[in-house]
């Protein structure tokens, strides 16, 4: 056994192919983390949509529906309301 440089493909003599295997290499590396960029950026889309969806649900009751019918809140105020000529008066 010798400490020459061998004739496998992880050892390749020529400097060029030593420059293309750095570079195929450094191209899957920037590949990957860009892929791993998208994915965050999706994940982080996805995470405020969802978000913003419980917001939404948990102001329903106060935002949501329609406005009060003030003549039937009227109507039912009077059926509460003591009449004029059952009123006790001092003075």
């Amino acid at each position: 056994m010798s400490g020459s440089a061998g004739t496998g493909g992880s050892n390749p003599r020529k400097f060029s192919e030593k420059i293309a295997l750095h570079n195929q290499k450094q191209a899957e590396e920037t590949r990957a983390f860009e892929q791993l960029m998208t994915d965050l950026n999706v994940s982080r889309v996805q995470f405020q949509k969802v978000q913003q969806l419980r917001l939404s649900q948990s102001r329903a009751p106060y935002y949501g529906g329609s406005l009060p019918n003030v003549n039937q809140i009227g109507n039912a105020n009077a059926d509460f309301q003591v009449g004029k000529s059952e009123c006790v008066c001092r003075g």
